[in-house]
């Protein structure tokens, strides 16, 4: 049976730095760069003008569902769905990141990087002591920073809210009394008990350095047919995202929680898992690795060159060796990012945009097809096979030979 592996790095590429390269290009990559010597390369579009740009819009075209038919205006209902919570037609969820304000300013939109353990114990005195008060509000721990906060019957459409992006919005003022603004006149009442809860909160939260709770994207229930590859075979994703650990619920497929969701998570542990899903005979995988698109948001420049090199050595390395040891099993070896994402150092993101609809670059493998590129970067992608023609996310399986 023919497999087919995607290296999935989230918001890897980006634009240059005072060095002249971008990461991708300053990274040492010897494997990426022999998938794209001995494969074909090109760009992909993943983003729109007119769609949010983030990872969840890009990862469901990949994925082959369009995003204008299935985007559920935010990506909290797919992380409510990662721990089982079900949305019904009036209810709405919100990411909800634990974060530290300063003198009225945002610093640090993950306060810090506040680990499970910590930030666990400060969810449940939330809940604790405002449950009674706030009955429809449901407050849910994921993994570090990130949170899901469920308001039931709730009766407002996403795009009647206006939330800060708190990875956009380093060192500029919050003001918890008038964090959620509502943009017409019917969600004013939802918004005003929404703020309300928000500063009891951080009133909760006062002598902690993770000291107020940041919604964003809020989004309404998940609704996505099943994944249509799974005929041919076991189907798998490796992440440590809980969107996506939603999405595959949804869909019917495997889903592995493997690493952080951090610049320093255990690359190896995810390279091997590749390698035992192979040998157990999946037919299509996805490995996830957020730890590009971490470091960029900390404005980490290192950490995210750091991060390819672990990709590369670790991941990228552990089905280009099985291919290699199994040639007849080769259907495609792909390593591609979902969208760019800007390092910006926080002293400079005022009114800065991280993500952007820059089409994205690939490589794949399939022992078929081969161009000139011997490089895998953002500018050697343009130079390939369909770096002239570029590939819609919706086509993208095509392109990758797997329908």
């Amino acid at each position: 049976m023919k497999k087919h592996v995607i290296v999935l790095m989230d918001g890897v590429a980006d634009r240059a730095d005072v060095h002249g390269k971008t990461p991708l290009e300053q990274a040492y990559t010897p494997n990426m760069d022999e998938i794209a010597s001995v494969g074909f390369s090109g760009l992909m579009k993943t983003l729109y003008d007119d769609l949010p740009k983030g990872s969840i819009v890009a990862q469901l075209g990949m994925l082959g569902y369009d995003p204008y038919l299935y985007y559920p205006f935010g990506r909290a209902s797919c992380e409510a769905m990662a721990l089982d919570v079900e949305l019904n037609k009036d209810d709405i969820a919100f990411r909800a990141n634990l974060s530290t304000v300063n003198n009225g300013l945002l610093e640090s939109y993950n306060a810090q990087y506040i680990k499970s353990c910590e930030s666990r114990v400060l969810v449940d005195r939330i809940n604790a002591l405002l449950k009674e008060r706030y009955p429809s509000f449901e407050l849910y721990h994921n993994s570090d920073f990130r949170n899901v906060l469920v308001i039931r019957d709730a009766g407002v459409h996403p795009l009647e809210l206006e939330c800060l992006f708190p990875h956009e919005h380093m060192g500029k003022p919050v003001v918890v009394e008038n964090l959620i603004k509502a943009r017409d006149e019917k969600a004013s009442g939802f918004v005003a008990r929404l703020n309300q809860y928000l500063c009891e909160v951080s009133g909760v939260l006062a002598d902690e350095s993770a000291n107020v709770l940041i919604p964003w994207s809020p989004s309404l229930r998940l609704c996505l047919p099943l994944f249509s590859l799974l005929q041919h075979g076991k189907c798998a994703i490796i992440s440590n995202m809980d969107f996506l650990q939603g999405i595959a619920k949804k869909i019917g497929i495997e889903y592995f929680d493997v690493g952080t969701g951090s610049w320093d998570t255990e690359y190896g542990v995810k390279g091997e898992k590749i390698r035992t899903l192979l040998e157990d005979g999946y037919y299509f995988i996805i490995c996830h690795i957020n730890g590009p698109d971490e470091a960029s948001h900390m404005g980490l420049m290192e950490k995210k060159i750091f991060s390819i090199e672990q990709i590369d050595e670790h991941i990228v390395s552990q089905p280009l060796h099985y291919f290699k040891e199994h040639p007849g099993e080769l259907g495609s070896l792909v390593v591609t990012t979902d969208h760019y994402t800007i390092t910006q150092p926080s002293a400079f993101r005022n009114g800065f945009e991280s993500h952007t609809d820059t089409p994205v670059p690939f490589a794949i493998w399939d022992a078929l097809r081969k161009d000139e590129v011997v490089r895998f970067s953002e500018q050697a992608a343009a130079d390939g096979l369909f770096g002239g023609d570029v590939v819609n996310h919706m086509d993208f399986f095509h392109v990758m030979g797997v329908i």
